[in-house]
């Protein structure tokens, strides 16, 4: 196992930013604004499901229907030995109907001449019923995947 290596408060302070800023992109639709969160590159999802760059990620959450804003909270940092940070990140969302959802993002952040960005974002569904307005799931990350 990789031990954990505790990101700086300053470092942290960047990315949680960085992390705000995304649901403040995504929810409001504010692309102009995605290169302050996203590389151009950056991935979204993972194997066959996996969508590139930011106009991909555009693309994909303005076909979501219906869309839900969501809130991110309890995000946990590493360093990685390339440098790099992972987090991990818990996200609610609050539908129409007045029920919750709640999932995970993992990120990979770098570096860049602008400042920290997203490079790689996988979400996962939290713990929800066969009942579940948006279906059934379960928690799928781990501390070995956020290791990764």
């Amino acid at each position: 196992m990789t031990a954990e290596v505790r990101v700086d408060s300053d470092t942290a302070a960047e990315i949680l930013d960085v992390l705000s800023r995304y649901a403040q992109v995504i929810d409001n639709r504010d692309w102009d604004q995605a290169h302050t969160v996203f590389t151009d590159d950056v991935v979204f999802g993972a194997g066959e499901a996996a969508r590139q760059g930011i106009s991909t990620v555009q693309e994909m959450v303005e076909n979501v229907r219906p869309y839900h804003p969501h809130h991110t909270s309890n995000t946990i940092l590493t360093r990685r030995p390339d440098g790099t940070i992972r987090a991990w990140s818990k996200f609610v969302i609050v539908r129409t109907d007045g029920t919750a959802g709640s999932g995970d993002y993992q990120d990979t952040l770098v570096h860049t001449r602008r400042g920290w960005r997203i490079a790689h974002r996988v979400a996962s569904r939290g713990n929800r019923r066969r009942d579940d307005p948006g279906g059934p799931s379960s928690r799928t990350f781990t501390f070995a995947s956020w290791r990764g």
